[in-house]
């Protein structure tokens, strides 16, 4: 089925969310971009050719978006893991990745195409599931999915940040291991029941590092 994407790391400020990075990893993330219209905008760093490390926040260079910033980053107090996200893999869908989600008694979202320019330029386009129960809807639990259209994942052009151990996800609503088992990704992601929070387990040049 699905596999892992990227992990998303918020804060207010990138800038200061990237340092703690560096400071925590010994890797220093790249500019990925801005998220126009959503207020956005974020620096990069990869685990492998699939799978990379998101840090995201406010971008000051734009008016305030419509809506509320993604992730629950106008709410945030400081730097905080908050959500993943898996791609399809093959010939599936988004549909098929929402029906799992859908399967154990969740809402999906919907899907929307999105977009972001990249520092030389080139844009960037792909598509998501969004809103509903995941990414930020159920305390980062469900994961959200991306479709990029037959392009590479922007995981194979970042310098590296480390290898990601295991990603912990801990929710009080034992259903989530029904989606996280139905997307295939039982391997990659531990579960269990208890108060919402992610936790990354990362090997670094610096060495073991957990974020949550």
């Amino acid at each position: 089925m699905a596999e892992l994407d990227h992990i998303v790391f918020a804060c207010p400020d990138v800038a200061e969310g990237t340092r703690i990075i560096h400071e925590l990893t010994g890797a220093m993330a790249v500019v990925g971009g801005a998220h126009e219209g959503r207020g956005t905008h974020n620096t990069l760093l990869t685990f492998d050719d699939r799978t990379y490390f998101e840090i995201i926040g406010v971008d000051s260079n734009q008016p305030n978006p419509e809506r509320p910033r993604g992730f629950g980053i106008d709410d945030l107090d400081g730097p905080k893991l908050v959500a993943y996200a898996v791609h399809t893999v093959g010939d599936e869908s988004l549909d098929d990745l929402a029906s799992v989600v859908r399967s154990a008694g969740f809402n999906p979202g919907i899907q929307l195409a999105v977009s972001r320019r990249k520092p030389d330029g080139e844009l960037l386009e792909w598509e998501l599931t969004t809103g509903g129960d995941t990414a930020h809807g159920l305390d980062g639990a469900l994961p959200f999915a991306i479709d990029w259209l037959g392009g590479l994942s922007p995981a194979s052009s970042l310098p590296a940040m480390g290898s990601l151990v295991k990603l912990l996800v801990c929710n009080p609503d034992p259903r989530v291991a029904e989606v996280i088992s139905g997307l295939g990704l039982s391997d990659a992601i531990d579960f269990a029941v208890g108060p919402a929070q992610l936790t990354a387990t990362i090997e670094t040049p610096n060495g073991i590092v957990e974020l949550s």
